[in-house]
């Protein structure tokens, strides 16, 4: 875990092996919007491609498409 933010533990994606089980190479996820991850203690996932857009979707959620 990278940080927690209001509730949210933000990683880092592209260490997840399960994404990479998939097919993808690491290279996938530099510069994609999956390269962060948001889990929320209820379970809930957002992604984005930076820390800062991960903190801004989680303080204004009305504003990004889910």
């Amino acid at each position: 875990m990278i940080e927690n933010y209001k509730g949210w533990d933000i990683n880092l994606n592209w260490d997840n092996k399960d994404l990479l089980k998939r097919g993808t190479s690491k290279n996938y996820f530099f510069n994609k919007k999956e390269k962060w991850i948001g889990v929320h203690l209820n379970g809930e996932k957002i992604y984005g491609s930076s820390l800062k857009e991960i903190r801004h979707i989680i303080d204004y959620p009305r504003l990004h498409k889910k």
